[in-house]
Protein backbone atom coordinates (compact mmCIF):
# COMPACT_ATOMS: atom_id res chain seq x y z
CA UNK A 1 0.00 0.00 0.00
CA UNK A 2 1.98 3.17 -1.40
CA UNK A 3 1.90 6.25 0.64
CA UNK A 4 2.95 9.42 -0.98
CA UNK A 5 3.09 12.91 1.18
CA UNK A 6 1.44 15.79 -0.47
CA UNK A 7 0.70 19.60 -0.50
CA UNK A 8 -1.60 21.79 -1.92
CA UNK A 9 -1.65 25.78 -2.22
CA UNK A 10 -4.80 27.57 -3.20
CA UNK A 11 -4.30 31.88 -3.13
CA UNK A 12 -6.88 34.50 -3.60
CA UNK A 13 -10.11 32.30 -1.86
CA UNK A 14 -12.76 34.65 -1.73
CA UNK A 15 -16.70 34.29 -1.53
CA UNK A 16 -17.06 31.69 -4.08
CA UNK A 17 -16.23 28.27 -2.40
CA UNK A 18 -13.02 26.68 -3.86
CA UNK A 19 -12.60 23.30 -3.72
CA UNK A 20 -8.97 22.91 -2.18
CA UNK A 21 -8.98 19.38 -2.51
CA UNK A 22 -10.16 16.21 -4.47
CA UNK A 23 -9.27 12.89 -3.51
CA UNK A 24 -9.51 10.94 -6.77
CA UNK A 25 -10.75 7.26 -7.24
CA UNK A 26 -9.07 4.55 -6.00
CA UNK A 27 -6.44 6.44 -3.21
CA UNK A 28 -7.38 7.63 0.52
CA UNK A 29 -6.08 10.56 1.77
CA UNK A 30 -5.21 11.68 5.38
CA UNK A 31 -5.11 15.69 5.93
CA UNK A 32 -2.19 16.58 8.33
CA UNK A 33 -1.84 20.00 8.16
CA UNK A 34 -4.23 23.01 7.23
CA UNK A 35 -3.08 26.65 7.31
CA UNK A 36 -5.13 29.33 6.28
CA UNK A 37 -3.72 33.15 5.58
CA UNK A 38 -5.24 35.98 5.29
CA UNK A 39 -3.91 38.16 3.09
CA UNK A 40 -6.22 41.54 3.31
CA UNK A 41 -3.91 44.50 5.09
CA UNK A 42 -7.18 45.65 6.66
CA UNK A 43 -10.34 43.38 6.18
CA UNK A 44 -11.25 40.42 8.68
CA UNK A 45 -11.64 37.33 6.93
CA UNK A 46 -14.35 35.13 8.51
CA UNK A 47 -13.80 31.54 7.00
CA UNK A 48 -16.42 28.30 6.75
CA UNK A 49 -14.94 24.91 5.29
CA UNK A 50 -16.42 21.66 4.33
CA UNK A 51 -15.74 18.53 3.55
CA UNK A 52 -17.54 16.47 0.65
CA UNK A 53 -18.13 12.73 1.47
CA UNK A 54 -17.64 10.09 -1.39
CA UNK A 55 -21.37 10.52 -1.76
CA UNK A 56 -21.32 14.67 -2.61
CA UNK A 57 -22.75 14.91 0.89
CA UNK A 58 -21.35 18.92 2.02
CA UNK A 59 -20.85 19.18 5.41
CA UNK A 60 -19.41 21.94 8.05
CA UNK A 61 -16.07 20.87 8.71
CA UNK A 62 -15.64 24.67 10.68
CA UNK A 63 -17.61 27.56 10.77
CA UNK A 64 -17.15 31.05 10.65
CA UNK A 65 -13.38 31.05 11.85
CA UNK A 66 -12.55 34.60 12.08
CA UNK A 67 -8.91 35.73 10.69
CA UNK A 68 -7.83 39.32 11.31
CA UNK A 69 -6.11 41.09 8.53
CA UNK A 70 -2.44 39.21 7.76
CA UNK A 71 -3.04 37.07 10.09
CA UNK A 72 -3.15 33.16 9.87
CA UNK A 73 -5.26 30.01 11.11
CA UNK A 74 -4.14 26.78 11.48
CA UNK A 75 -7.35 24.83 10.95
CA UNK A 76 -5.67 21.02 11.32
CA UNK A 77 -2.84 20.75 13.48
CA UNK A 78 -0.97 19.38 16.56
CA UNK A 79 -1.37 15.74 15.80
CA UNK A 80 -5.24 16.43 14.66
CA UNK A 81 -6.02 14.04 11.33
CA UNK A 82 -8.89 13.88 9.04
CA UNK A 83 -9.54 11.02 6.92
CA UNK A 84 -10.92 11.48 3.17
CA UNK A 85 -12.47 8.36 1.21
CA UNK A 86 -11.56 8.09 -2.56
CA UNK A 87 -13.79 10.68 -4.02
CA UNK A 88 -14.25 13.14 -1.22
CA UNK A 89 -13.00 16.65 -0.95
CA UNK A 90 -12.67 19.96 1.09
CA UNK A 91 -13.91 23.58 0.28
CA UNK A 92 -13.64 27.00 1.65
CA UNK A 93 -15.08 30.05 1.22
CA UNK A 94 -14.72 33.19 2.86
CA UNK A 95 -16.87 36.51 3.06
CA UNK A 96 -14.23 38.61 1.57
CA UNK A 97 -13.05 38.79 -1.57
CA UNK A 98 -9.78 37.40 -2.67
CA UNK A 99 -8.14 37.50 0.40
CA UNK A 100 -7.73 33.97 1.72
CA UNK A 101 -4.41 31.87 1.03
CA UNK A 102 -4.45 28.11 1.76
CA UNK A 103 -1.85 25.22 2.39
CA UNK A 104 -2.78 22.02 2.75
CA UNK A 105 -0.70 19.11 3.99
CA UNK A 106 -1.74 15.30 3.54
CA UNK A 107 -0.89 11.98 2.90
CA UNK A 108 -2.31 10.03 -0.36
CA UNK A 109 -2.86 6.17 0.30
CA UNK A 110 -3.24 3.98 -2.67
Amino acid sequence: MPTVFKNEVVTGIGTTPVDILQIIAGVRATIVGLNLSNTSDFDMAVVNIYVIDESSTVANYARQIPIPPGSSAKVITNGERLILPETAGMRIECDTENCIDAAISYVEIS
